[in-house]
């Protein structure tokens, strides 16, 4: 059910998993376009009303975790779409972080250092380059990452 929609809301059941509409959720990212839509999938540990269910979240999430069932969807799964549970983001005071699984190339640009990264656990289609600064937290990587 959906804010202005009349009728019967979405139900959950406890362990079920659901998507959280990302509307609400303040998330600092550099293109409000490329930003997900979507969390989760989620558990519901929790039926709060008709209206409003717990969820499970990460502890990195500094959010209430209790939402009106407008913001849920349900979470489909088929076996010809099947797609990976990917790891969710880390929030740092507001921001996502992905963490790194590795370095996979290097290059300097009007003097200014870019690395192409490897996201743990997404494929290697999903790499991006990214410059020195967004890396600040994957310092053991860059250490390893040789600049020839």
């Amino acid at each position: 059910m959906v804010a202005g929609e009349s009728g019967n809301p979405l139900e959950f059941k406890i362990g079920e998993e659901a998507w959280l509409d990302a509307k609400n959720v303040n998330l600092k990212t550099l293109s409000p376009k490329l930003t997900e839509q979507r969390l989760g999938p989620f558990k519901v540990i929790k039926k709060i009303s008709d209206r409003a269910y717990q969820l499970k979240l990460p502890p990195t999430m500094c959010i209430h975790n209790v939402f009106y069932v407008g913001l849920l969807s349900k979470v489909k799964r088929d076996n010809k779409r099947a797609f990976k549970n990917r790891p969710p983001p880390v929030t740092v005071d507001g921001e996502e972080e992905y963490k790194v699984e590795g370095i996979t190339d290097a290059k300097e640009c009007n003097g200014k250092w870019f690395f192409q990264v490897k996201w743990k656990g997404y494929g290697s289609k999903e790499n991006t380059w990214e410059p020195w600064e967004n890396l600040k937290n994957a310092e053991n990587f860059l250490k390893n990452t040789r600049k020839t």
